[in-house]
Parts: structure tokens; C-alpha cells; sequence
């Protein structure tokens, strides 16, 4: 029987932040823009957290909801990639057996090293933990239980800094108390369902499913038999993986809502061109790209569409994505939010050759070298006339 643990970077960009800067710890943080900006709030720590703040809450909203002392922060997206390395390098001095799932999130089968800990899965998490505090200066939280996602409801029961380990053989004991939401993929629009029938806790849950799935529908059947695994053990091995990227996006909220159709359009070859940047140096790729937009009602919509073959340049992905623009945007509509995602990626040396050789040749040769002179001496030192009236900012990110 195998042990996993799952481990949780807590307030993953906040904390960064914060480790960046100590004299932020204590006070209320939110990451994702300026006070007063129109976007939203990707992670405010756990002093922001107290006042109601969320992730995706406005961070207009946010401000007027924390004192005048909370910090707001447009972040540093990058270090947090770094970060995130950082980590996984620690995780790899305890165990090989480690598979990444997000940015501050993995699954380690620790069963094989248990035995340097005295077979004691507490002493072990509890030395991650401060071996991660010593050299990244950020806090996890860690469970560990015989099957992943028992593991992962474990880590979130404490945090922040939480360790919870589930004994073996404990694991319906330890989930049958907890609300079906504690269970990862119940959410907002499943949940309602399993309540309709009674079924608000993970034990009313794994009663249903062992009554065999009688009443309910077939969807809270399901439901209820997905709930019932967490508490059976797994020898499902972990798939260890290379990180590889699946998409790339970069968005843009405006100052004010626009219907400005050169703004909107310069603002989108910007984008694009971020992307493309970010595929260059990754030696990447995208074979799809995506448009959306935000209206001022905040609702969102997006369309996407496959090139005639994978591209790293502007010229190709920003005449897709003009087109989606325009089928999603009527003229003069207003709008708060752009953005451009492209995914379907694949190393640049799968590129397929085109009789067209020797200009596409030039043209991703003219990219490689504007892209070496903004590296090393900025963004603005060298642009498209297009972009000219776009300023950069921090915000866009993968």
C-alpha cells in the first residue's frame, strides 16, 4: 500500500511577495494589480482573506473592503516560475517519485523513503516543511493519506502551514465528517445537486453509494460513487513528468471601458506579440489561438480557431486573432478586458517547411533579433509602430 502527500504552497504569490519583502508580512496583501486598477485580485494572503477578499474578486471590490494599510501588488510573475523550481528541487532531496500539477501544487509517493523517517510519514512532511521554509523562505501545507485525493484534502483542512497525515485504513473515518464540497470536482454547480437529495456530507455520500446508487439520478450516482473512492487505497503510481507548457496567454483590463476599435486592436497585437515572445524563447510553437473579450457587464465570451500550420510569429497569429476579434466584438461595443491565449504547442523543430522558405526564414530571423535587443535593453527600446500608444505593464502573464 502506497503513501502520498500532497503538497500545497499556501497563498503561492502573496507568499513570494512577502518573501521578497518581510516588511509585508502582517499586513493585508493583495497580488494582481494597484489599488484602484480594473482587474482582479489573483491571490491575496490569508490577512486579506480575514476581511472576505477571494481570488478573482475586482480589485476595486478588494480595496474598499480592506483597511488603508492593505498592499496592493501587480506582482512578479516570473520570480514566481523561479519559485515554483525552487521547490521542486527541495522536494527532489526526499523522494524522486514527484509529479507536478500547478504552479505550487504536487503529488510525491513518498512509500519507497519512508523508511529513512523510521517509517513515520509526520517526521518526514514535518521536515519538507522546514527545509522549504529554510531555503525558499515560504510556507506549505502537507497531508498525506493512501491515495491522492484523500492526500489533497488533507493538506487543505490546516492551512496555512497545515500537516494532517490519515493513518492508513483511517481515510473514511477521517472524510466522513466533511461537507461533499471539501471534495476535489464538487463545486459550485455539483454540489446543489447531491443537496437536493439530502446528501450534504462525504459519509451521506458513501451511504448513497453503498446503498448501490438508488435514487438520485444517474449524475448524483456518479457523484456519490466519485466521493466513496477517496477513501480507498491506491497502488496508482505517480506519473512523474517534465513540465511541459500547454498554453500561453496574456490578457489586458483597461483603465476605463473602451470601445476605441484602434485601442482594442493595438492592445491586441500587443498581446499577441507577448505570446510569441514567450513561444520564441521557450523553442515553442501554437498551432490554436483563442480571443476573448469582457464586457462591461462582466460577461465574458471567447472564440478560438486552428492555424493552417504552428507559428511563433505576429504576423501569422495576429491575423487569426484580428478575425476572432471582430465575430466577438460589433463595432462601438464597449468592452473592459482583451485577451489571447495560444495553445496546441509544439517544439519549434517540428515546424513544417513551406515552398515560402526563404521569407518566413527572414521574417523569424527579424523576430529573434528584435527579441535579443528588448531583452537586453527593454520592451520600449524597440516596437511596432502599432504598440507604440500601449504602455507595458506587469499584469500580462502566462
Amino acid at each position: 500500500m502506497r503513501t502520498f502527500f500532497l503538497l500545497d504552497i499556501d497563498c503561492f504569490f502573496a507568499s513570494v511577495e512577502m518573501a521578497l519583502n518581510p516588511s509585508l508580512r502582517g499586513l493585508p496583501l493583495c497580488v494582481g494589480g494597484l489599488r484602484g486598477d480594473r482587474g482582479i485580485v489573483t491571490c491575496p494572503n490569508y490577512e486579506a482573506r480575514k476581511y472576505g477578499v477571494r481570488t478573482a474578486m475586482p480589485i476595486r471590490t478588494a480595496a474598499r473592503m480592506l483597511p488603508p494599510e492593505a498592499v496592493f501588488l501587480r506582482g512578479h510573475y516570473k520570480l514566481y516560475g523561479e519559485y515554483s523550481d525552487r521547490v521542486m528541487t527541495v522536494l527532489t532531496g526526499f523522494t524522486p517519485d514527484i509529479e507536478q500539477v500547478s504552479v505550487d501544487e504536487a503529488y510525491m509517493d513518498v512509500t519507497g523513503c519512508l523508511h529513512f523517517w523510521g517509517y513515520d510519514p509526520r517526521r518526514m512532511a514535518a521536515a519538507i516543511q522546514e527545509r522549504v521554509r529554510q531555503e525558499c523562505g515560504l510556507s506549505v501545507s502537507i497531508g498525506g493519506a493512501g491515495n491522492r485525493i484523500c492526500a489533497k484534502i488533507a493538506a487543505g483542512v490546516r492551512k496555512p502551514g497545515g500537516l494532517v497525515i490519515v493513518p492508513r485504513g483511517a481515510e473514511q473515518a477521517f472524510l466522513a465528517p466533511l461537507p461533499v464540497e471539501a471534495v476535489p470536482g464538487i463545486g459550485a454547480k455539483t454540489a446543489p445537486a447531491l443537496h437536493a437529495c439530502s446528501i450534504r456530507t462525504v459519509k451521506e455520500a458513501m451511504a448513497h453509494a453503498e446503498r448501490h446508487g438508488k435514487g438520485g439520478g444517474e449524475r448524483v450516482n456518479a457523484l456519490c460513487r466519485q466521493i466513496a473512492a477517496c477513501a480507498a487505497p491506491s497502488d496508482e503510481p505517480i506519473r512523474a513528468h517534465e513540465h511541459v507548457e500547454k498554453s500561453i496567454s496574456r490578457d489586458r483590463t483597461f483603465g476605463e471601458d473602451t470601445g476605441d476599435a484602434e485601442q482594442v486592436r493595438a492592445t491586441l497585437y500587443y498581446l499577441t506579440e507577448r505570446c510569441c515572445k514567450t513561444l520564441r524563447q521557450d523553442g515553442l510553437m501554437a498551432s490554436t489561438v483563442a480571443v476573448r473579450v469582457r464586457f462591461t457587464d462582466f460577461m465574458t465570451e471567447q472564440k478560438q480557431t486552428s492555424l493552417a500550420a504552428p507559428s511563433s510569429n505576429e504576423e501569422d497569429l495576429f491575423a487569426v486573432a484580428l478575425r476572432l476579434l471582430a465575430l466577438l466584438l460589433p463595432p462601438g461595443v464597449r468592452i473592459r478586458l482583451v485577451g489571447v491565449k495560444v495553445s496546441h504547442l509544439s517544439p519549434a523543430a517540428e515546424e513544417q517547411l513551406t515552398l515560402d522558405v526563404v521569407p518566413a526564414e527572414k521574417i523569424s530571423t527579424l523576430h529573434r533579433r528584435l527579441d535579443a535587443l528588448q531583452t537586453r535593453y527593454g520592451y520600449t527600446s524597440i516596437r511596432w509602430g502599432i504598440t507604440c500608444g500601449v504602455a507595458e505593464r506587469r499584469e500580462e502573464r502566462e
